[in-house]
């Protein structure tokens, strides 16, 4: 093992030249990744355009992302427009200080799956509490038992729905069109919280920024009006990120591309049975995402 080490370090020391970013960059993503059990994350920064990982380093906090500034040379990045991530804090932060000039795109993909579940999962979850309580309660009351079977039938029901309150109508089968719409008539929160991940949907799908931009403003205020406790503390969390969700609009890319690319470095991990040496590791990953005809590095005139 410690000769396929050897020989790969060398083999990536002598590309190193090559590794560097392809072209200047116009689009870049950056997200994180788990490395080792525990809760340990590493950074990527990746290339949209190529697919190239142009960094990899341990660490998600704000002291670990500035080295990503401080390996890089700048001139490299003097193109990039927009750079899509989620909403961590610390990649928001450095990148409006470094990159002034790059817009910030916030990914539609993690936005819509805190929505899912901090919104659509913890309203379907409280509705189906409310209905097995019911029947509890019914049933020390003596009530029929044919009405204490329909409240437990309602709480499976709606314990079932995660996926089809979740899923885009047009991939929806009639019989499950038909379950979603019997759910909503029957549950006036859940009916709010889908209409508004709908138009969450429609608004990510905009391309004028003025347009998105006060689609947005009117969805976080009758998110805050609608006195559903979760979809109004989701949209007083997110309102403050307005300006990089109406990017999307002008810039709509995503971390998708990198979320994919996660999926490489896992395999790449498992093979290997892991890696002790992280700046080992990291070349690798930069490496694996070069494609087969990678070129040399051109000079900028």
């Amino acid at each position: 093992m410690l000769t396929v080490v050897h020989v790969n370090k060398t083999r990536l020391k002598s590309l190193a030249g090559d590794m560097r970013p392809a072209h200047y960059s116009r689009y870049l993503a950056v997200d994180e990744f788990a490395i080792h059990k525990g809760h340990r994350y590493a950074t990527c920064v990746m290339d949209l355009d190529t697919g190239e990982v142009i960094w990899a380093g341990k660490g998600r906090t704000k002291e670990d992302f500035v080295v990503f500034f401080r390996e890089t040379d700048m001139d490299w990045l003097s193109d990039v427009e927009a750079v899509a991530m989620d909403m961590n804090a610390s990649y928001n932060a450095l990148v409006s200080e470094r990159m002034s000039k790059a817009r910030i795109v916030y990914d539609r993909y993690h936005m819509q799956a805190q929505f899912g579940k901090d919104v659509l999962g913890a309203v379907r979850l409280e509705e189906a509490r409310s209905h097995r309580e019911q029947a509890i309660r019914m049933r020390e009351e003596g009530s029929p038992e044919a009405d204490v079977r329909k409240e437990k039938s309602l709480y499976s029901e709606i314990k079932r729905a995660r996926w089809i309150l979740l899923a885009g109508k047009d991939s929806l089968t009639d019989e499950k069109a038909s379950a979603l719409r019997k759910i909503l008539d029957d549950h006036a929160d859940l009916s709010v919280c889908h209409a508004m991940k709908e138009e969450m949907a429609r608004l990510f799908d905009l391309r004028d920024v003025d347009e998105a931009k006060k689609g947005w403003e009117d969805w976080f205020k009758g998110a805050k009006a609608s006195g559903i406790p979760a979809l109004a503390r989701f949209a007083e969390l997110k309102e403050k990120r307005l300006d990089g969700l109406a990017a999307h609009a002008l810039h709509p890319i995503s971390t998708g591309r990198l979320e994919g690319f996660n999926n490489r470095i896992k395999v790449v991990k498992r093979i290997a049975y892991g890696y002790r040496n992280e700046d080992y590791f990291f070349s690798m990953i930069r490496y694996i995402s070069l494609p087969s005809n990678r070129t040399l590095s051109p000079k900028k005139t």
